[in-house]
């Protein structure tokens, strides 16, 4: 039974705050925290379109992930990934619709999926232990492909993430005023980190910016009930 249902749009901005993209999204949580989130990403500039289905237990840890990636008006290929307690396991097709299917061991839970939804990166900061507080390093999370847009191919490729929380702000977007919790989150490897404002316990996304990006990502419209 879902207890709550979100749904919103995030707008891509370039630095004239022109809208270059956009992502619908919708979470339904259930009755025993874990939840499913649905994005749909356009990016108008290289033509791209990225649909991703996430389930997350409820420690945020994933579940299952589904994505289809559709660039220059053609396939690029599509992915399912389960995530067990000792391993991850994707079963994929490319741009030619090869069929591939590969699997990477684990000795515990994988730590976060990387989808490349915008959403995504603020359902990583769910998994911050506040009670530990510093900077903490995710080891061997999971990604489908390191390249962000326009050449991605499906795969499994891991990342570490490092996650750092800097308090409280309030941030104003064209969904409204928000007090946030705002985080740092580093991709190891990357020249500069992710700042990210997320929102409520739902730790819904409400800003992103990176500098080595001009572009930056506000939510634009929420609703829940």
């Amino acid at each position: 039974m879902a207890i709550r249902n979100i749904r919103g749009r995030i707008a891509y901005l370039n630095p004239a705050r022109q809208e270059t993209g956009r992502e619908w999204f919708s979470i339904t949580v259930y009755a025993d925290g874990a939840r499913t989130a649905r994005c749909q990403c356009h990016f108008d500039d290289v033509s791209l379109v990225r649909d991703v289905t996430l389930t997350l237990r409820p420690d945020f840890r994933p579940v299952d992930a589904y994505l289809r990636i559709n660039h220059l008006g053609k396939p690029q290929g599509a992915g399912w990934f389960r995530f067990g307690s000792d391993a991850v396991r994707c079963s994929a097709i490319d741009a030619n619709g090869l069929e591939t299917n590969k699997q990477r061991s684990y000795a515990g839970p994988v730590p976060a999926f990387g989808a490349h939804p915008i959403l995504n990166d603020g359902l990583w900061t769910a998994l911050y232990d506040f009670a530990a507080a510093g900077t903490q390093r995710l080891k061997d999370c999971i990604t489908y492909s390191k390249e962000m847009i326009g050449n991605e191919s499906i795969g499994l490729e891991t990342f570490d993430l490092d996650l750092s929380y800097a308090g409280e702000e309030t941030v104003e977007v064209p969904a409204g005023r928000f007090l946030c919790r705002a985080f740092s989150a580093h991709i190891v490897g990357l020249e500069a980190p992710f700042k990210l404002w997320t929102w409520s316990d739902d730790f819904i996304i409400v800003k992103e910016t990176w500098s080595q990006m001009p572009d930056s990502f506000e939510l634009a419209e929420l609703h829940i009930n």
